[in-house]
């Protein structure tokens, strides 16, 4: 029940408030060691406590050497993310691990320096769909993200590793003795993309993170919203997810009757107003193809009125939608930051900010808000 805002992690810049909708960290409690000695409390891991491990290599015999964590739970068929923070501290090069059942074992390479990734498939069926990346963060710590498509099964058998590896040869060998890295927050999550991690070190099994369902309503809404006329100017940038999402939707309490900011529909396009009263759509401005607009940064503007609505966004290059055949409703009671129809269909991603006027704007002045 707290609100949880973002920065940017290179710039510091603030980005508002972080909404996600529930995940679980099937990930739980710290690492274990294989060919290597595991020390907490090693020093800052970005949270500002001394809570990440370090992993120092202690032999030189040609074998695996890796931290094993320990997971509760199962992972889609379609799609699961598996993600680890990491400092270097004088090599580079690791490796990821998952094995689904006995069926899906996965190795992925990482180099921190190059940015060069790969990834080893030995599947029952042998077609796994990896997607990886790596996010650069403050004082030299960066954060590995794996997507993995087409797992054989859906159970999550033998656990995380991560340990000491080379993208170049898709080797986990090593004979260096001195090999060291800090790590933190590693996290395995059912979904398409990754979120933002779930602290699960002092658990003994699986986290489970909560939707974040913002609204304002009652007198905190009544106080200042007007139902005749108003301006909307929300700035939000979307997450690593692009359909069926709201920034925020003012509504009675029926998925029927809403004055609505949509990121992202069914179809894939989003950045656009849409105004339904009674089950009857009374408008809708231009939209965009969110795939292209992924962790991009959003501008919308709607000024509305009975009979006389605009609004634009910073991704239309033509000037705003009009409509002067607009009906609004009279009874509008909350301002939700997710969708009504389902209790979800969060933005993932930050809504930056929302304000706010209880009169209708002119046109001029809905382009130019929307192209700041």
């Amino acid at each position: 029940d707290e609100a949880r805002f973002d920065h940017d992690p290179v710039t510091l810049e603030s980005l508002g408030l972080l909404i996600e909708e529930s995940r679980t960290n099937i990930i739980y409690g710290g690492p274990g060691q294989s060919n290597l000695v595991v020390s907490s409390g090693q020093a800052n891991s970005l949270t500002g406590n001394n809570d990440a491990y370090k992993l120092a290599k202690n032999t030189s015999s040609n074998s695996q050497s890796h931290g094993s964590w320990s997971v509760n739970g199962n992972v889609s068929t379609s799609s699961y993310v598996m993600s680890i923070f990491v400092k270097k501290i004088n090599h580079s090069k690791f490796f990821m691990q998952t094995v689904v059942q006995s069926a899906d074992n996965l190795y992925v390479y990482i180099d921190i320096d190059t940015g060069v990734t790969s990834h080893t498939d030995y599947t029952a069926s042998g077609n796994l769909t990896v997607t990886t990346s790596i996010e650069t963060y403050t004082d030299g710590w960066y954060r590995i993200i794996s997507r993995v498509q087409g797992s054989a099964t859906n159970t999550l058998a033998s656990g995380f590793r991560f340990g000491f590896g080379d993208p170049s040869n898709g080797s986990q060998q090593y004979t260096n003795t001195d090999d060291e890295v800090l790590v933190y927050g590693a996290q395995i999550e059912d979904g398409s993309f990754a979120t933002s991690y779930i602290p699960s070190v002092d658990s003994s099994s699986s986290v489970t993170r909560l939707s974040d369902l913002g609204s304002i309503t009652g007198e905190n809404f009544s106080s200042f919203f007007n139902a005749s006329e108003g301006t909307f100017d929300v700035g939000y940038k979307l997450g690593g997810d692009n359909v069926s999402m709201r920034v925020a939707q003012v509504s009675n309490g029926s998925s029927s009757t809403v004055i609505d900011l949509v990121v992202g529909s069914g179809g894939g396009s989003g950045g656009y107003w849409f105004i339904n009263t009674g089950g009857t759509t009374q408008f809708s401005s231009s939209s965009v193809t969110n795939s292209s607009q992924v962790d991009r940064n959003f501008r919308s503007v709607l000024a509305y009125k009975e009979n006389d609505c605009a609004a634009q966004s910073n991704k239309i290059t033509a000037g705003p939608t009009t409509d002067t055949s607009v009906t609004l409703a009279t009874d509008y009671d909350r301002l939700l930051f997710y969708q009504i129809a389902g209790s979800g269909n969060h933005i993932q991603g930050h809504l930056k900010f929302i304000r706010y006027y209880p009169k209708r704007l002119t046109n001029a002045q809905v382009t130019l808000f929307s192209q700041d």
